[in-house]
């Protein structure tokens, strides 16, 4: 986890995101996000979690998903979005390798 200078507690984060309890503790048990402490009543959550809580919620919502497919295509996503990061920077290597080898 990355250091933040606060946190939310349970109760906060259903206030802001507008959920029960009971759907957030169904986000967490589905491993979407992970807050720290053992019980929900001890959670603390990062506050960047609060904006994928939410989006989990509108994939949810607009695709009319179980919380399991919700995460794995959290999941998905995530990872596509670091193969094209990475696509991107070995494109740049190759490209720099490429104006070395034209230079010799």
């Amino acid at each position: 986890m990355s250091e933040s200078s606060y946190y939310l507690t349970l109760a906060e984060v259903t206030q802001s995101a507008r959920l029960s309890a009971e759907t957030v503790i169904t986000i967490v048990d589905c491993g979407i996000v992970q807050p720290q402490g053992e019980q929900p009543r001890q959670w603390l959550f990062e506050p960047q979690m609060l904006a994928l809580i939410q989006r989990a919620c509108r994939l949810q919502r607009d695709l009319e998903l179980d919380w399991p497919a919700v995460a794995l295509a959290l999941e998905l996503t995530e990872d596509l979005q670091r193969l094209r990061e990475e696509n991107q920077r070995l494109r740049r290597q190759l490209s720099a390798l490429m104006d070395l080898d034209v230079g010799l």
